[in-house]
């Protein structure tokens, strides 16, 4: 399905949805910000005829024979396939019919058989709303940073799983060894819609006299491009990135997932997979105001894994901010200031926004979130705890 039909067809959210220019008199509106609850909406849509399989466990040669046997008995051609993976998870993805689906399910070399999705960041090329500014006079820390505390985080590692990470942004520290594009005949892993980068800035955003700085100051980020220019995005890449962070990560290093799909229990195996080699997956919960318990992976509930939830900077729960049991902390989403494509600034709103918060502490400090109070307002008679270095 084109990016373009996808839009007509659902109505999608940004999880950081509203963005101003620093140094602007006038707030650029890319999507409704919400301000009393809004009727739950998606960011992912199963793509017909397209699905996801993925191996059980075993080694990589016996992984591949099984694949060609697989291939050889269903009468799957090569050119039918769209991708394969390997690393944590070996698997492939493809143009597959029900009854091979069927088959595929009982075959007792595979592990999972889930419908390929189609995910959206948002409803807009931000690259049309938005004026570049590159000259930045002084240095500023974002309430959101001030308030969750900072500390430098050279030496740090963040895997950042979103739209690309700007590499050559004066304020940001990018491996550009290891980053690395999962967008189909594209190598470029550079950000043409921003999302990441905005991601990225509050994460590790250097100290240095200029723009913003990140909670974990200049730390080491990778970008693992999954969503292009438009936003779009697919499970499988998600889960392709997520399947080379475990493969290229180390204990100690921190991925960072501000995106949601539907449930896909795939998805949440590999994030658990993950966080029990030691590394912290930190996910943002979603902006729906809905509970997150049928959402990829906000609903995982796991050692090392952390949701996240909005609040401003009264200690408020956000009112487009998703909730429920698998959120641990809550952190500042709202009127955030951080990088942007261009070698430029922002500020925005989302859960996308409160989650870099938790990955810039992590990363700082093994793991451990402290708690300087809760957040009122909490929908679901639970108020999560305000993350604190």
């Amino acid at each position: 399905m084109k990016p373009t039909n996808f839009k007509k067809a659902v109505s999608f959210f940004a999880l950081a949805s509203v963005f101003t220019m620093a140094g602007c008199q006038k707030e650029e509106l890319l999507e409704e910000t919400a301000t009393t609850p809004v009727a739950p909406a998606t960011s992912s849509k199963a793509i017909e005829g397209k699905f996801i399989v993925v191996m059980k466990e075993g080694n990589a040669a016996s992984k591949q024979e099984v694949r060609d046997r697989l291939f050889k008995r269903l009468g799957i051609s090569q050119d039918r396939l769209s991708n394969v993976f390997t690393g944590a998870s070996d698997g492939f993805t493809g143009n597959l019919t029900k009854e091979e689906v069927n088959q595929l399910k009982q075959d007792e070399s595979v592990a999972y058989v889930e419908p390929e999705q189609a995910v959206m960041l948002g409803s807009a090329n931000l690259s049309s709303t938005i004026t570049t500014t590159t000259t930045v006079s002084a240095q500023t820390i974002p309430w959101g940073v001030a308030r969750v505390g900072y500390g430098d985080g050279t030496g740090k590692t963040v895997w950042v799983i979103d739209s690309g990470v700007q590499s050559t942004h004066p304020d940001l520290n990018v491996d550009k060894v290891r980053s690395k594009s999962f967008i189909s005949g594209v190598t470029s892993w550079e950000d043409g819609y921003g999302h990441g980068t905005g991601v990225a800035g509050i994460i590790g955003a250097k100290n240095n006299n200029e723009g913003v700085v990140g909670v974990a100051a200049n730390a080491t980020i990778v970008a693992l491009r999954v969503f292009d220019n438009t936003g779009y995005g697919t499970l499988t890449r998600i889960y392709s990135a997520l399947n080379y962070a475990y493969q290229n990560g180390k204990p100690g290093d921190v991925v960072n997932m501000s995106l949601r799909v539907d449930g896909s229990t795939m998805l949440d195996d590999l994030v658990k997979k993950t966080a029990a080699k030691g590394m912290f997956v930190v996910v943002a919960a979603g902006n729906s105001y809905i509970d997150c318990k049928n959402d990829s992976p906000a609903r995982v509930v796991a050692p090392n894994v952390f949701v996240v939830s909005n609040m401003d900077s009264y200690g408020k729960f956000n009112s487009s901010s998703n909730f429920g049991a698998s959120v641990r902390f809550a952190a500042p989403g709202t009127n955030i200031r951080t990088t942007w494509k261009g070698s430029s600034y922002v500020s925005g709103n989302g859960t996308s926004y409160a989650a870099p918060h938790v990955a810039g502490i992590v990363a700082l400090t093994g793991g451990r979130v402290n708690s300087q109070g809760f957040v009122t307002g909490d929908p679901d008679g639970k108020p999560d705890p305000i993350a604190l270095k």
